[in-house]
């Protein structure tokens, strides 16, 4: 097992109120939901962040919580890649200020232009605004890069093209379809880094002790975020700073016929009690997809041939 660095504290991912904006210098704003700051993400935020250097100004990300679609659609099941924290944490390691507001009826209820009158400019005071050329504002989704630049002026709104990787746009969509798919290592190569999932450890069934395989259940940190389900190779990193070579399972766990998508993490030449403690388990490697067995010492065989597979691989270090 590995000691790490206590984390650095994240940025408040609490969202406000529109209406409470009140910036003392000027901006320059990257608009966008930011889902995963992948790669594409943050050659945005690269260049927010340059152009507020130049212009003496403060780079902002202003993004929103809930999800638009899930305020919007609560009745669709809502995929995410980040979690509030992780989000607001990833853009501030770009160097720039994430904004979180909170989309709720009133801020829905904004014609495009009231939103960049009433918040862009007056209560962000933004000079300069940058985009993606997908994205879109204000009441029935009618406000875009166009838009913006009639209200603002055309030097004042810089519209981003996506990056393309092997021939692929980078785009939080791509990298959903990648992880539903089983494709860790794809969707790992578009994020910039490593797929994580974070719980709290709480009391399951214990058949993990039973069978020579403790686990430890978590509680997700929120349970919007998506469940690639397969057994995975990986490293539990655990809120004291330390760090363990781990193997999960994610998904039904169909031998015991489980009721709902579980995260269960084995934490390799680690002992000690879990229970109450926030782990992030950080997927490396897909070993397999999840399947039934016609028993448990079948089922204990398997794990065991897991294990020893992420024991071997070079990349198993945490």
């Amino acid at each position: 097992m590995t000691s790490l660095s206590s984390p650095s504290a994240s940025p408040d991912p609490a969202p406000r109120s529109w209406r409470d904006l009140a910036r003392p210098r000027a901006t320059v704003v990257a608009l966008g939901n930011f889902d995963g700051v992948h790669l594409g993400h943050r050659r945005l935020l690269e260049e927010v962040r340059a152009c507020a250097e130049a212009l003496d100004a403060d780079p902002v990300a202003l993004t929103f919580e809930p999800h638009p679609r899930q305020f919007l659609f609560p009745e669709a099941r809502t995929s995410l890649l980040t979690s509030p924290r992780e989000k607001t944490a990833l853009v501030a390691g770009c160097g720039v200020e994430p904004v979180t507001l909170e989309f709720d009826a009133a801020f829905a209820a904004l014609s495009a232009g009231e939103f960049v009158d009433d918040v862009l400019r007056d209560r962000l005071r933004g000079v300069h605004f940058f985009l993606g050329a997908t994205h879109r504002f204000g009441r029935g989704a009618r406000g875009d890069a166009a838009l913006l630049r009639e209200r603002v002026g055309a030097d004042r709104v810089t519209e981003v093209t996506p990056v393309i990787d092997e021939g692929e746009a980078v785009s939080s969509t791509a990298i959903r379809h990648h992880l539903k798919n089983g494709e860790l290592d794809r969707a790992n190569r578009l994020l910039g880094r490593r797929y994580r999932l974070r719980g709290t450890v709480e009391r399951g069934a214990a058949r993990g002790r039973t069978i020579g395989f403790p686990t430890a259940n978590l509680r997700l940190e929120d349970v919007r975020k998506i469940l690639p389900f397969g057994v995975y190779g990986g490293v539990a990193r655990l809120d004291d700073g330390t760090a363990a070579r781990a193997v999960a399972n994610i998904g039904m766990k169909p031998t015991f016929n489980g009721p709902e998508p579980t995260l269960e993490v084995h934490l390799l030449d680690w002992s000690g009690d879990l229970y109450g403690r926030d782990v992030e388990f950080e997927m490396i490697q897909r070993l397999r997809p999840e399947k039934r067995f016609e028993s448990i010492e079948a089922l204990r065989d398997q794990i065991a041939r897991d294990v020893a597979a992420w024991r071997a691989t070079p990349s198993a270090s945490p």
